[in-house]
Order: structure tokens, then C-alpha cells, then sequence
């Protein structure tokens, strides 16, 4: 589904969640959830972190309401492919996926047929267009080109306004890009490809762009391309606005970020997060389930995300406070109508399997 509202309309929008969120309960209360245990699956490191401190350990977190929480850490394609390995058998209650493989989940079956939004009062502060009636959206990132703007301008190397700049003599093996099968690949590759002018159907110009960009690497884990910066073994770094702005918080001030320019009626990516139940749960453990989502979109662990990892919040309420980060402010768009000409792909009309095996045959990793 692309935006074709102004989301500022949109965020007005989110109130009608609240017609969703029928019969919402009482306040959590201590041994509410006694006896539930629920493994929930999602990216490891800072980012389940985040979730670990805000939504499981909090004051009114899943443990202090009697609940147990552990997680499934990897991409949202390597955890289905678990699913999918599994045969059936429980691997994950939460789960967190990506646009780009929500319709797959469906169609293998994998996730509930609704979701019960009285156990998830949250939804009613979401965008109501990341909501249906088993999913909830969860973040949607910013994607781009995080640079070493020292070393652009010492070495007289233009500042990237699009990914063909990175088409440059002395940026060859400087340069870091997602690995397709890694969390940010499938949005970043689909941009690229758009960019070199192909289209969710003919992705070989993306292909022979990476090849023409002479990339050093390819990452699964956004958090290695953030050493390599460091260590100045690249110059620039293919990712979400996130991962440079952790880097910048950690001491490499030199770090800018650029929304790359797509075709004229797209500047910057993007890409979103959903939130769902998986069919196998235990329906013993159904409101511990409903109740890690409701916390995955209160304000608080919205806006630590935000300001830890680099994600935009779906939680309308967040986004005045995001005033407050500097980095973020600088490096992310909060603009509507700049957010609305963001890239997103139509992966209703791509073949993925195709695109992985065309990356497999054209790019060396």
C-alpha cells in the first residue's frame, strides 16, 4: 500500500484505531499474566534491547504482571525461515515482520486471522494505516546514505545526493551496502534498482549499479558497517537513518546522512514493521501475546526506539517529543510531505525469489 495522503491527514487518522480497540481493559495489575510464556521473535542486539528494558522489564512490563518473555533474535526472513523449517511447531508467539514479506506470512498461513485490539488499548494512538485486522504497524525506518563527511571533503569526493554518486575512483572498496537477505536488503536493493531505472520487475540495473559501485562488503548486521566507519575501513554506509545516528552518538561526529534522490517522485526509502501473533501459539499464553504488542506501541517504548535505534514511531503521540534529539532531528525527516515522497516498494509485483537468485548469480560477496 503506498501513501497517497498527506500523512499529516494520515496521523488524524490514527483515532479511528480507537473504534478497533473496543472493551479495552482495566490497568495492567502485578500477577495479571501469571503463568504465560511467550518467545518473541525479532532482531537481536540494541534493538532487542530496547524491548528487553521498556516492554518486559519495565514498571508495568510483562514480568512484574507475571509473565516470561524470551526472545528469537535474527531478521524477520531468517525467523520465518525458522517458521518455515519448523513444520508447524512453535518457534515464536510475537513476531515482527517486514512489509516486504507480510503477504508471504499470510500466504503460508502463519499468522493469526485477527488480532483481539480490546487487549491493545495502544492501537488507538497508531497510524491507522498500518493497522488491520491481524497486524499492527510497529515502526517504519528511513533509509539512505550514511557518509564520513571528512573524508568526502578531504579527498574532494562530492556529497551523495542519489545512489549513482557512489560511483566514484576513490571510493572503490570504501563503500558498504546491505546484504538482500539481511533486514534493510530488500528496501535498499528495490531502491537502487529504481534509481539505476529498473522496476520491481526488472531489477538487473540495480545489479549492475552494486557492481559498478566496487562495494567492499555486504552486511547482515547494520551494527558491522558502524565499525567499518570507525575504523575507517569504509567511507560510506548503505542503512536506515539509525545506524548513523548511533554512530554519531558514539563519537563520529563526522557521520552525515543523506535521503537519496530516487526519480522524480521520490526522495528518501522507506520500509515498515508489523506486529503479529503466529498461529501456533498457545491460546494459554493469548493475553501475554496482545499484551507485548500493546507495550511495543505505548509512548515510552516508542520513543526509545526512536531515540536509541533510529526508527520513526508509529505512535502519533511520540512525535513531538522527538523534538528533544538533536541527531535525530538533523539526520531523520519529520516533515509530512517530505515523509510522503519517501520510496516504498510494491512487492506485490515482485518476485523475490527471482530477485535472490539474480543477486546470487550477478553479486560477489
Amino acid at each position: 500500500m503506498r501513501m497517497n495522503m498527506n500523512l499529516s491527514k494520515l496521523a488524524v487518522l490514527a483515532v479511528a484505531a480507537g473504534a478497533m480497540a473496543v472493551a479495552a481493559p482495566g490497568p495492567a495489575s502485578a500477577g495479571d499474566l501469571d503463568g504465560q510464556e511467550i518467545n518473541v521473535c525479532t532482531w537481536g542486539g540494541s534493538w532487542r534491547d530496547v524491548q528487553l528494558e521498556t516492554i518486559v522489564q519495565g514498571p508495568d512490563g510483562l514480568e512484574a504482571r507475571g509473565a516470561k518473555v524470551e526472545f528469537v533474535t535474527g531478521s524477520p526472513q531468517d525467523n520465518m525461515a525458522k517458521l518455515i523449517a519448523s513444520r508447524g511447531r512453535p518457534v515464536c508467539d510475537v513476531i515482527e515482520v517486514l512489509d516486504a514479506t507480510w503477504d508471504e506470512m499470510v500466504e503460508l498461513d502463519f499468522v493469526v486471522d485477527e488480532l483481539d485490539f480490546g487487549l491493545i488499548p495502544n492501537a488507538k494512538d497508531t497510524l491507522a494505516y498500518l493497522l488491520g485486522k491481524n497486524h499492527t504497524g510497529s515502526w517504519f525506518t528511513q533509509e539512505g546514505i550514511c557518509y564520513n563527511a571528512d573524508k568526502f571533503k578531504e579527498h574532494g569526493i562530492p556529497v551523495p545526493t542519489t545512489y549513482k554518486d557512489l560511483i566514484h575512483p576513490k571510493l572503490e572498496g570504501l563503500i558498504q551496502i546491505p546484504d538482500i537477505t539481511s533486514g534493510g536488503g530488500l528496501a535498499n536493493f528495490s531502491a537502487i534498482v529504481k534509481a539505476a531505472g529498473g522496476d520491481e520487475t526488472n531489477v538487473q540495473p540495480g545489479l549492475d549499479l552494486i557492481r559498478a559501485m566496487k562495494v567492499r562488503k555486504f552486511w547482515k548486521r547494520g551494527s558491522e558497517g558502524v565499525t567499518l566507519l570507525e575504523n575507517g575501513d569504509i567511507w560510506a554506509l548503505v542503512a536506515y537513518v539509525g545506524w548513523c545516528m548511533r554512530g554519531h552518538k558514539a563519537g563520529q561526529t563526522y557521520l552525515k546522512f543523506v535521503h537519496p534522490y530516487v526519480d522524480e517522485n521520490h526522495t528518501g526509502v522507506q520500509k515498515y514493521g508489523y506486529l503479529s501473533i503466529v498461529k501456533s501459539i498457545d491460546r494459554k499464553n493469548w493475553e501475554a501475546a496482545h499484551a507485548y504488542i500493546n507495550g511495543f506501541l505505548s509512548e515510552e517504548t516508542q520513543y526509545q526506539m526512536s531515540t536509541q535505534s533510529g526508527t520513526t514511531p508509529v505512535n502519533v503521540k511520540v512525535w513531538a517529543r522527538l523534538e528533544s534529539d538533536p541527531v535525530l532531528k538533523d539526520m531523520a525527516m519529520f516533515d509530512p510531505e517530505k515523509i510522503e515522497m519517501h520510496y516504498r516498494a510494491d512487492y506485490k509485483m515482485a518476485d523475490r525469489s527471482l530477485w535472490l537468485d539474480q543477486w546470487n548469480r550477478n553479486v560477489t560477496q
